[in-house]
């Protein structure tokens, strides 16, 4: 590690040295209302034609040298009035533009942001309605909103995504600029991540290895805190009340900054939740509580070209794991299959008794940028992460409050980037440690190991008037250290299995690279193409794993001889983009040699002292995933609004010419809004949700055969008023409308149980 970080100082030393020459070019950042840069919006130069897109965070950059005849700059923006402004007047190269959205005046606010973005991915992000009508449901099903997004479940409360078929380690998510590292291998593991702390959310489709890191086969999951007006005090706070569960959450943030620290800003937030157990239309689900409480903390001090940034946050869960799937023997687990739902009647309760998960995730993040004079600009950022995951079962010689999983998983990055004119280099490195803790009385599901890796990549952009092309490379190297038991099988039925120590060390490196363009048919329409190579080592539980999968209710087994993945995607996206019709359009192909995947044995089941569950094995073949995405937003009228969020994906193993297991089957949600209060913005919406049947399944590989097409109903009104001087909201949503009884496929749990039945959630949102 100290090679690492002297590395690391090294890169930024000779970076500041590198950003010392000049070059005049035109750069700025575009922003609303609440200095949230706007993402997407495309800039023109009137006289030369030259025009550019803003990255996530509003910021834009001319590649060239502004000629003297460019003194108009156009602006235009999904949902916001186009602006046009002239140059002569300007005092320097650097602009901050505002735009105005929906006749509310918009106030000037300077910010400098440094981080490069691949403008040619296929981006969606979440408008501020969809997040307001998010609040108060889990991480993944606010990402759920955007299509190409489902949803992998084991229960009602844990919830991953998915896109495009794939999860788990082949999505990166960034938590607040950080690569979220906990235990996500395993499907009953849920980001650790509450969505209270995050404003904004993004989802980058394709293989961007090349920014991000090399496993982001599947694509990259954003959610990050707006930047912080230091002008005045401001805050917010929610208090939501949900029918299913019988529970509440409540969110409050608070931020501002100091009178005698010019530049400095803060803000605290903290949010908590507690359900007891869920009901499905029916029938209450045993043991399905949950409790959280979270925090969060951050400072900003911003000087003319420079800004500091310190963020904290804490993340804490403890939630029942349903009675239901932990079961004693064979024939009883067979009859719960068969039956489709729990054989016991459960009541209501808040109780979490065991089984049950404690999770606490702490991140911290120190980062600067350096905006230069002569046009370079630099960030550099260190992250620090601690994972503690605890499994509590049913003890028969110890007690239920002694963990039957006991795992801390600690991990240490460093980022730099040094960009200019288009053109960036960086180098990221980490480290990482998974310590199971002694005391536990069972042998670990997956082993103590320790993993260390470096990466350097570059990215190209170059703009031609309309098109925009873009070139990307990356190498990584990881190095990868395990030590601890594992059972060996015997062939004969009845043999006891052995526990053998197990010591083994990898290693694994590769070049990742993408090429992209865009081109600007015009002011309205665009067009994308991406072409990205990502690969990806395999995890410690695929390698290692030989046990109970606690949360999920499996015995999982994993491999020692996988390989790693590689990853060929290729995706084409059309959007249009104005005030009252917005469409886009993604299909996409991606060959992944050596694709890993666990497969359930319908043939054999695990019995152990903790009950009797189902086998999945690990197992890799190449496989084909195809498909597409489909977004559509008409404002029809100023008062009526209908939305569609559609997708669909094909995978297929190619070497056994068969279909893979738990692959996301058609789906499509739409809606009809009507605003019934123009002034402020009040409205009631109808959702229609329908998933297919996965008819591409391979008949007896599975415990069960994919359940039934299903049809939901959901409602959401909404009524903004003026409380005093300051703005509040209150809103009803209902889920399940019609209290129906349906199975998804990607439930673990389908074996079981019914999903959730009819939800009432309450909301009232205020600022001030």
């Amino acid at each position: 590690m100290r090679n690492l970080l002297l590395a690391g100082l090294l890169l930024c030393l000779w970076t500041v040295g590198l950003a010392q020459t000049n070059d005049s070019y035109l750069q700025g950042v575009v922003l609303d209302k609440q200095a949230k840069g706007i993402a997407s919006a495309t800039v023109t130069l009137l006289n030369s034609k030259q025009s550019t897109e803003t990255d996530l965070e509003g910021k834009f950059s001319f590649k060239t040298p502004i000629g003297k005849t460019d003194n108009q700059l156009k602006v235009t923006a999904l949902g916001y009035v186009s602006k046009t402004i002239s140059l002569e007047n300007i005092n320097g190269n650097r602009i901050s533009i505002t735009l105005t959205q929906d006749e509310q005046r918009i106030e000037e606010v300077q910010v400098n942001a440094v981080r490069q973005e691949q403008v040619t991915a296929v981006r969606q992000s979440l408008d501020e309605q969809q997040i307001q009508e998010s609040k108060g449901k889990v991480l993944a099903e606010v990402f759920g909103n955007m299509s190409g997004v489902s949803l992998l479940s084991s229960g009602h409360s844990v919830i991953k995504p998915v896109i495009n078929g794939l999860h788990s380690n082949r999505i990166l998510l960034l938590n607040q600029g950080i690569k979220q590292e906990g235990q996500q291998w395993g499907l009953e593991h849920a980001p650790e991540i509450d969505p209270f702390s995050a404003e904004q959310f993004e989802l980058i489709k394709g293989a961007q290895a090349v920014r991000y890191g090399a496993d982001a086969l599947a694509g990259v999951l954003i959610a990050k805190s707006s930047n912080i007006n230091t002008d005045k005090i401001q805050g917010l706070a929610d208090l939501i009340g949900y029918s299913n569960g019988r529970g509440a959450a409540i969110n409050a943030q608070l931020s501002g900054g100091l009178k005698a620290i010019s530049g400095l800003g803060w803000k605290v937030q903290a949010s908590g939740k507690k359900l007891g157990n869920s009901k499905a239309a029916d029938y209450y689900m045993g043991n399905t509580g949950v409790e959280e409480f979270n925090f969060s903390g951050q400072l900003q001090y911003q000087l003319k070209n420079q800004k500091f940034d310190a963020y904290y946050s804490r993340f804490q869960t403890d939630l029942g794991v349903f009675y239901g799937a932990h079961v004693g023997t064979v024939e009883d687990i067979l009859a719960r299959i068969e039956h489709g739902k729990p054989l016991e009647n459960y009541g209501f309760s808040y109780d979490i008794g065991a089984p049950r998960q404690q999770v606490s995730h702490q991140l911290g993040r120190l980062k600067y940028q350096n905006s230069f004079q002569s046009g370079y600009e630099l960030e550099v950022q260190y992250g620090w992460q601690r994972n503690h995951r605890q499994e509590f079962d049913l003890r028969r010689s110890v007690s239920d409050d002694v963990p039957m999983s006991d795992m801390v998983l600690e991990t240490q990055n460093l980022e730099a980037i040094l960009s200019k004119n288009g053109h960036s280099i960086g180098m990221q490195a980490g480290t990482q440690v998974n310590n199971n803790v002694p005391g536990t009385g069972t042998t670990p599901i997956i082993p103590n190991f320790d993993s260390w890796s470096i990466g350097l990549f570059g990215l190209h952009q170059k703009t031609w008037n309309r098109f925009t092309a873009e070139a990307g490379w990356r190498y990584d190297y990881r190095h990868f250290d395990a030590a601890g038991y594992r059972y060996k099988y015997m062939d004969k039925d009845d043999a006891l299995p052995q526990l053998y120590k197990l010591e083994d060390n990898r290693e694994f490196h590769n070049f990742s690279g993408s090429l992209g363009g865009l081109y600007r048919i015009n002011d309205l329409w665009r067009l994308k193409s991406s072409l990205g190579l990502a690969w990806r080592a395999p995890t410690a539980n695929e390698l290692y794993s030989d046990g109970l999968h606690h949360g999920a209710g499996i015995y999982e087994i994993g491999r020692l001889n996988l390989k790693a993945e590689q990853g060929y995607k290729w995706i084409n996206s059309i959007s249009r983009q104005s005030e009252n019709f917005q469409f886009q359009a993604d299909v996409y192909g991606q060959y992944i040699s050596n694709y890993i995947y666990s497969m359930p044995n319908p043939d054999s089941v695990r019995q152990t002292i903790r009950g009797t569950f189902p086998v999945f094995s690990y197992t890799q073949h190449n496989a084909l995933f195809y498909g597409l995405d489909l977004n559509l937003n008409w404002k029809i009228d100023p008062s009526f609004r209908y939305q569609v969020n559609a997708g669909l994906v094909r995978a297929k193993n190619l070497d056994l010419n068969s279909y893979l297991p738990y692959i996301p089957s058609d789906q499509m949600t739409h809606s009809l809004q009507w605003t019934y209060d123009r002034k402020n913005e009040g409205y009631i919406k109808f959702s229609h949700q329908f998933v297919a049947k996965q008819d591409r399944y391979e008949a007896g590989s599975d415990f069960a055969a994919p359940p039934a097409a299903y049809h939901l109903f959901h409602f959401y009104a909404a009524q903004p008023f003026q409380l005093g001087n300051n703005k509040a909201s209150v809103a009803l949503r209902v889920e399940n409308l019609l209290n129906r009884s349906y199975k998804d496929y990607m439930d673990r749990f389908r074996y079981y149980a019914d999903r959730q039945g009819r939800n009432i959630v309450l909301s009232l949102h205020y600022n001030f």
